[in-house]
């Protein structure tokens, strides 16, 4: 009997963090899915951890949601196990369970409109014409006249000031 390691790729850094917790738990084989096998036809590393798989082996997976590609018939509902779970433990685990999807989507729709180029966050008070203006303006003004001219705080306006000269 050897436990088997399962992951499924969606950040490196989480790659990482799931390896670390596998061999943690005594996994003597990790197989890790690219994040481009993402329908279950092209789970390659899955296909070919499931042929290895013997008698009494044991997969472990960091989290319920990176097995959802398998598909799973149950034939007859008798569970021969030591494990009991009360209905309350198994709806815990089932929203546990639908959570960790949630945030996964979240984190590849993320991920991929940040590769897109997409900018998070709030937009910024000023234009980079505003910004040249406000430092031109500044040289002659205080920086207080300068930032009720463009209807900003003081902070905002040295904020996209310094940004303006990092980025120059």
């Amino acid at each position: 009997m050897k436990k088997i390691g399962y992951i499924r790729a969606s950040l490196k850094e989480e790659i990482e963090e799931q390896s670390e917790v596998l061999i943690a738990a005594g996994c003597s084989k990790i197989y890790v899915e690219p994040k481009e096998n993402i329908n279950y036809e092209s789970k390659i590393k899955l296909s070919k951890m499931i042929d290895t798989i013997e008698n009494k082996d044991i997969i472990a997976v960091t989290r319920l949601s990176i097995i959802t590609s398998i598909i799973l018939e149950v034939v007859e509902q008798n569970f021969i196990s030591s494990n009991i779970y009360s209905l309350n433990e198994l709806l815990l685990y089932l929203s546990e369970f639908i959570e960790d999807i949630n945030y996964e989507k979240q984190a590849y729709g993320i991920q991929e409109a940040k590769d897109k180029g997409k900018r998070f966050g709030r937009p910024p008070k000023l234009t980079a014409r505003e910004v040249l203006k406000a430092i031109e303006l500044k040289q002659n003004n205080t920086s207080q006249q300068v930032a009720n001219r463009f209807r900003v705080g003081r902070s905002t306006l040295l904020r996209h000031i310094a940004r303006s000269k990092k980025s120059a």
